[in-house]
Order: C-alpha cells, then sequence, then structure tokens
C-alpha cells in the first residue's frame, strides 16, 4: 500500500477535490451505489462527503460504512474513502 496522493488545505476544499479526482480517474464505473468509508471520524466530516457525492447525480444510493479492523489498524483514524465498481 503506498500513498497516491496528498491533499492540503482546508477539509472541505481538500474532500471536494479528492472526490472529483476518484469520479473522474476511471471512464465507466457502475452508476447503482457508491459506498462512503470511513475508520471513525467526526460526523461532520462524514455528512459532507456524503454531500459531495450526493451533488453529483452520479449514483442511485450513496451508503456510508465503518471500515474494518484491516483498513482502520493499517490506515489509523480518520480514513475515508469513496468506493465504487469500475467496469
Amino acid at each position: 500500500m503506498g500513498v497516491g496522493k496528498k491533499y492540503r488545505g482546508k477539509m472541505e476544499r481538500v474532500l471536494q477535490k479528492y472526490i472529483n479526482d476518484q469520479l473522474t480517474g476511471y471512464t465507466s464505473y457502475h452508476r447503482e451505489r457508491v459506498f462512503i468509508t470511513h475508520s471513525g471520524t467526526d460526523e461532520a466530516r462524514i455528512a459532507l462527503m456524503k454531500e459531495l457525492v450526493e451533488q453529483t447525480g452520479l449514483f442511485d444510493e450513496v451508503i456510508v460504512t465503518r471500515a474494518g479492523c484491516t483498513i482502520s489498524a493499517h490506515c489509523g483514524p480518520h480514513t475515508m474513502g469513496v468506493l465504487f465498481i469500475a467496469e
């Protein structure tokens, strides 16, 4: 596992840039649902991330999940990610 890209700045702008990078990094993906997964972070950040994903209008369903013990242990607290199936 390695760092793909580091984001700097205010959290709202960082999350917006991260989501945009993730959703434009693939040419085709399933649009039925997207997962916002975290390893334990502030509820306001989770809500912001969900709102930003919903604003794209790309997915029918946005599901928030808690990362399992492996991701939480290796990545630490406040880890957040956007997961979807790419074709």
